[in-house]
């Protein structure tokens, strides 16, 4: 990879870092946050299923945002957008005003996540698997590092609005890393990678992926993966708790697994890379994910979390990047790959904040998690049936 083309990957793995910690850093802070405003448990929940919800509601506007701004004005835009609304949250003394800045945050994310895919596919071509690696790993840093810093700098700063609002920095870096893409894009470059003519309007495209089979397929795999991903991070450490561990035992159980899945996020693409066939990989994803909840779903052990750490973080790890990759491989331009990439993650978002919603309620009504993993159980096993549908894109058929 040439010097112009690391500089591009290095300021992708920049912007991505920004794209989880307006929702990540909400979690260890929502007790102190539910308190300082007043809210109810509902309102409260709203902070992190607002952004999740907006992701998927959002993302379908990617293609008319990239047609008026063109690619690369539309990803700073947004970055600025996800910056501006956590900046907001230093003054956050109101919930309607905390509201609003997750709804802010959500939009950004939802248009800035299938533009990021399209700027890899138009950039990065054959390389595009290692480079959505790094954009995975610095989703999951990203969130990683919000989640696990948010009570110190609450502690440290006195404030947990001045915690929250401390990821400003995060959108700052960001747009300072992206404003060379900007500066450097011919202009003539950034139309073809947004799909426009000389002219400035959108160029014949190809069909419309709300209208290709596969498209839905790859919808329903990123929707059952995204579901079980929300719940595994929701239920697992109160899973561990129930099979014995400490509330701090069961919070490195669920920081190992983020590590594991952060790790395994950048090998796969990596290993993945050198051949055109994704399909092992994918079932291979699948099926470690199925068997990681089945281990949480029986009465096992309590060292079987460990074992349910290795097998979920390698398995969901690899889920991630593969599914961000398949819309690429299925799509011949940028701007194919963000409208793919934004119909997948429209409804596989809205599916997914239903997810571990069903998995509490399921909770509530048994007493126990072993029923909501069974529920995740069924889940899995349908990916692993989407993915064995998923095992031979349309151009390989004709060999």
């Amino acid at each position: 990879m040439g010097k112009a083309l690391w500089l591009l990957g290095m300021a992708v793995f920049v912007v991505s870092l920004d794209l989880r910690p307006p929702i990540t850093s909400i979690g260890p802070l929502v007790l102190t946050i539910q308190r300082s405003l007043h809210m109810n448990a509902a309102e409260v929940s709203l902070l992190t299923s607002i952004p999740v919800f907006c992701m998927g509601a959002f993302a379908p506007l990617t293609g008319a945002v990239a047609a008026r701004l063109g690619m690369n004005r539309a990803i700073f835009a947004c970055v600025g957008l996800v910056g501006l609304a956590t900046l907001v949250r230093f003054f956050a003394h109101a919930s309607w005003l905390l509201l609003a800045s997750a709804f802010a945050a959500g939009v950004g994310i939802a248009i800035c996540g299938p533009l990021l895919s399209g700027f890899i596919k138009h950039h990065f071509g054959r390389r595009a698997p290692a480079v959505i690696g790094l954009y995975s790993v610095g989703i999951g840093l990203g969130a990683l590092a919000s989640a696990a810093l948010s009570v110190p700098l609450a502690q440290a700063l006195g404030s947990w609005q001045a915690s929250l609002g401390m990821w400003t920095g995060l959108a700052v870096l960001g747009l300072v890393a992206w404003w060379p893409v900007l500066r450097a894009a011919p202009r003539g470059d950034e139309r073809e990678a947004s799909g426009l003519n000389a002219g400035g309007q959108l160029e014949s495209a190809s069909p419309s992926p709300w209208r290709t089979g596969r498209a839905w397929l790859l919808l329903a795999a990123f929707g059952l993966q995204s579901g079980i991903y929300y719940s595994t991070t929701t239920w697992l450490a109160p899973r561990a708790e129930e099979a014995g561990y400490s509330a701090s035992g069961a919070g490195v159980v669920l920081t190992v697994f983020a590590l594991i899945q952060m790790f395994a996020s950048l090998l796969v693409p990596m290993a993945m890379s050198r051949t055109r066939n994704r399909a092992p990989w994918l079932v291979a994803s699948a099926s470690l994910t199925l068997m990681g909840l089945v281990v949480c779903a029986l009465p096992l052990p309590a060292w079987s979390a460990w074992l349910a750490d290795a097998l979920l973080g390698v398995g969901l790890g690899g889920l991630f990047p593969i599914l961000l990759i398949l819309p690429l491989d299925e799509t011949e331009s940028g701007d194919d790959a963000s409208r793919w990439t934004a119909m997948m993650q429209c409804g596989g978002y809205l599916i997914s904040g239903v997810v571990p919603i069903l998995a509490g309620a399921i909770k509530d009504a048994t007493g126990n998690f072993l029923d909501s993993f069974w529920l995740l159980v069924a889940l899995a096993a349908g990916l692993v049936v989407c993915s064995l549908f998923l095992h031979k894109r349309p151009s390989q058929k004709v060999a």
